[in-house]
């Protein structure tokens, strides 16, 4: 059994999808087998997309001490964790203390930030997540 078969239905959609979902937190309960979304539900979600190697966000979603009264239609963006281009780029954002940002950008093509504005980096982000 891969890593991906901890949870084969979103990890299948998830690749469907070129690697980047979206999914309710009921969706994620109920592939898991759990009838009620309760707060402790969220960090068996959280542990068993890790254990898959797909990421999350935002990541206070599926943190019990944060999300104190999950709701079923709240949604979390989820992705393969591949080592790709957009991987890094969405690890990096998500923990910048884990790696060398400026590496990370400088290794998908976007060396010279300097004489970009905030917003046009954001932009460049934006674009490789949604390639």
């Amino acid at each position: 059994m891969s890593e991906l078969d901890t949870a084969p239905g979103i990890a299948s959609r998830c690749r469907a999808d070129g690697g980047l979902t979206e999914a309710t937190l009921g969706e994620l309960r109920d592939e898991l087998g759990y009838r009620k979304l309760g707060r402790w539900v969220l960090v068996e979600i959280a542990d068993r997309l890790r254990a898959t190697g797909l990421g999350f966000f935002p990541q206070e979603r599926l943190d019990a001490e944060l999300n104190t009264e999950p709701r079923q239609s709240q949604t979390v963006w989820i992705y393969i964790r591949d080592g790709g281009p957009r991987a890094r780029v969405i690890d990096a954002v998500l923990q910048p203390d884990n790696c060398d940002v400026r590496a990370e950008l400088g290794a998908i093509g976007t060396k010279h930030l300097e004489p970009l504005t905030p917003q046009q980096r954001l932009d460049r982000i934006r674009d490789i997540v949604n390639a």
